[in-house]
């Protein structure tokens, strides 16, 4: 293949869809506008949490208005001429933490006023390497990441959440950056001196307070994320406390926040994002490119192509994974033109003076699963109509049917009509199924009104493959420039609550995570998993190795988050995830056997169903776990069938012929008031009559004498 023929592929493959993009898009009506704008609170709310990480580590230079830019812009740019549409890019914590090393660096020259155009020489240097690496076609290599890559560069990235939380909480603690010379101005003022927001008293509420704000910021949002599960609540309502619950808490708990009252104006700290209007310099940065010491631009290089490193792998996993095959969608990937593409955006950061992007996790994949949709609903809508038209065409052809005609004529006629023969037919066409009748789990299984059974396999997934929610998500990100007075309300300890909030949300549906969690189980418990849905590599391989495998799996994410803690060389950290590729490819194939490596190093997330209990006992003792019940067992035995503290009661286990008896009762017990009611009713009709009769009798003779 010559160069650039991966990018003239990607191209031939997505220009004829480039219109069928956008009119997916508008067909969808209204209900495009749900995906919108739940992907624009995963972008927004990041994004101004990364702007006050930013305005931190630069001494402002950089602040939410650039990364709130940055994101707008760069949206549309995605949205319209990207190849992937569903791919969605904004700023990014490994992004922020490459640019806080850049910071310290020149900071430590004594040139931190040059700091915006040094970042753009970087932002031209990463954009060059990232051009040779799209030419050359690279991109098709990233499948060389696997899930070991992918999940170790999961837990780092909400590792440093989590870290970037706990610093932030810390921080409230001390003395506000920048204000720091705010008491000896005021020195000679007892009063005012003891109402500044740097006494110790006053930073000790506003810590106290950011604990609380943060704390409840991250228990309330996991508590509405889970909301669909919840038995309360109508289905549109849990609906909604899922999807907009997070954004919902972020209000709450900025209202909540102006509960106190009397205090320093700082108390509790709030954003210190400016208004959009006042932010000019940066815009210019392009003008002052040549402005910086000469010996900056080679030295430039070093950042930059750690940048484009950083890039390579954040960017291409994150489309990738925004288009995993589990989506079945039906048109084809751009991975090496949408690189490119970034290339150019990042070109264009820099010479604004804003943070470059890429694509970002988990957005990209959030953006797909909100646009999928489950076919085996759309299918079972139209099993319905097939049936409901069936039984109306039958009822209509015995209606047709003359009077003289016997049953048996009747059933001859309607098994030989086509309404039958064809709902039949369509039905089966709809549920295609490969096992047998036997074999069916009555949950497969389905009656139509017409009374035929449907089988139903495995639930699809159908995604709308468009380009109007990237854009419509873009337009509202940038709207928000012009909400910066009421973004500025927004104290700064619920954004280290929703850092948290990342942190914790990234660790469902990571196998590393729960190799984690299995180190720390008790054998018991370990085996007794088995008996519900689980991982296939508790089975299949032994516990030993998962054990070395997770192991040296953390071992290598602490030696790369260590880095991190290397002052100015932590800029390095891409490398060694980079370094990844070699490791996986030819270090681990040699450590561990072929076999353990697919079962635990598989693509998909893949759940075995429960093993019996005979099986499991078998496992057991087979390692030498005895699963007999001890003290321990017995006591949560007891604890379960033992309820209440106060007032403990011991559970009663029912039969299911019990409850039918006793429902079967209070249907004739209802049955017999129900008839009892009425005999009172007619008995007392009746009394009504006799005692009216003798009334009228005295009357008609009363009126025959006079007559």
């Amino acid at each position: 293949m010559g160069l650039g023929s991966a990018i003239v592929g990607d191209l031939r493959g997505r220009s004829p869809w480039y219109a069928n993009d956008w009119k997916e898009g508008f067909n969808s009506g209204f209900r495009i506008f749900a995906p919108s704008l739940y992907i624009f609170f995963a972008s927004a709310i990041p994004a101004l949490a990364f702007g006050e990480q930013l305005s931190h580590d630069t001494d402002g230079q950089l602040n939410g208005v650039h990364v709130l830019t940055a994101t707008a812009l760069c949206g549309f740019i995605q949205a319209v001429f990207g190849g992937q549409p569903l791919l969605i890019v904004g700023v990014a914590e490994p992004i922020v933490l490459v640019y806080m090393f850049m910071f310290e660096f020149i900071d430590g020259q004594d040139k931190a006023h040059q700091f915006l155009p040094w970042a753009a020489w970087v932002c031209i240097w990463a954009a060059v390497f990232i051009f040779v690496l799209s030419i050359l076609g690279t991109c098709q290599l990233i499948d060389k990441f696997t899930r070991f890559s992918g999940e170790l560069f999961g837990m780092l990235i909400a590792l440093l959440f989590l870290q970037q939380a706990i610093k932030g909480i810390v921080e409230e603690f001390k003395k506000e950056k920048g204000h720091e010379g705010d008491v000896h101005v005021k020195e000679d003022h007892l009063h005012e001196m003891c109402f500044s927001a740097d006494q110790y008293h006053w930073r000790l509420v506003n810590g106290i307070w950011a604990v609380v704000l943060a704390s409840g910021l991250l228990f309330t949002a996991l508590l509405v994320h889970s909301a669909r599960s919840w038995r309360f609540l109508k289905g549109w309502a849990r609906t909604l406390l899922a999807d907009y619950g997070v954004p919902m808490m972020v209000v709450l708990w900025s209202g909540i926040s102006y509960s106190i009252k009397d205090g320093p104006k700082n108390v509790p700290r709030r954003l210190s994002i400016p208004n959009t209007w006042d932010v000019q310099d940066t815009w210019k940065t392009s003008k002052d490119l040549f402005e910086i010491d000469g010996w900056l631009i080679p030295a430039a290089m070093v950042p930059g192509f750690i940048i484009a490193a950083l890039f390579y792998f954040d960017h291409n996993v994150s489309a990738q994974l925004a288009q995993q095959k589990e989506f079945d969608l039906k048109k084809p990937p751009a991975y090496n033109y949408d690189f490119l593409l970034l290339g150019g955006m990042t070109v264009m950061c820099g010479l604004l003076g804003i943070p470059p992007v890429n694509g970002v996790l988990p957005q990209a994949p959030m953006h797909t699963k909100s646009l999928a949709t489950l076919k085996k609903q759309l299918k079972k809508m139209e099993a319905k109509r097939q049936s409901l038209k069936a039984s109306k065409n039958v009822e209509l052809g015995r209606r047709s049917l003359p009077a003289s005609k016997g049953m048996g004529d009747i059933q001859e006629e309607v098994s030989q009509g086509i309404p039958k023969t064809a709902s039949a037919q369509e039905l089966s066409n709809l549920y295609p199924t490969t096992t047998n009748d036997n074999n069916i789990s009555p949950s497969a299984k389905s009656v139509t009104a017409s009374g035929m059974e449907v089988k139903e396999e495995v639930v699809a997934i159908e995604v709308k493959e468009q380009r109007l929610t990237g854009f419509l998500q873009s337009l509202m990100v940038a709207f928000c420039l012009a909400l910066t007075q009421a973004i500025q309300r927004i104290p700064k300890s619920v954004l280290w609550g929703y850092f948290a909030y990342m942190a914790i949300e990234s660790l469902p549906g990571s196998e590393f995570w729960e190799r984690i969690l299995l180190l720390f189980t008790d054998p018991k418990k370990r085996y007794k998993m088995l008996e519900g849905v689980h991982a296939p590599y508790l089975e299949t391989v032994p516990y030993a190795v998962i054990v070395k495998f997770t192991l040296f799996q953390l071992a290598y994410m602490l030696i790369v988050y260590g880095i991190t803690w290397a002052g100015i060389a932590g800029i390095a950290f891409p490398l060694a995830i980079m370094l990844l590729i070699p490791i996986r490819q030819y270090l681990m194939p040699k450590i561990f056997a072929p076999e353990h490596l697919r079962e635990l190093d598989m693509a998909e997330y893949e759940e075995a169903p429960p093993v019996t209990r005979k099986e499991v006992l078998k496992y057991a003792r087979k390692s030498g776990v005895i699963l007999e019940e001890d003290a321990d067992v017995l006591r949560e035995k007891f604890d379960k069938e033992v309820v209440g503290d106060m007032a403990p009661r011991v559970k009663h286990h029912l039969t299911r012929e019990q409850v039918e008896r006793r429902k079967e009762e209070m249907e004739l017990a209802s049955h017999l008031r129900e008839s009892e009611g009425r005999s009172r009713q007619v008995d007392g009709e009746f009394t009504d009559v006799e005692a009216a009769a003798p009334i009228s009798g005295v009357n008609a003779s009363d009126g025959g004498d006079q007559v």
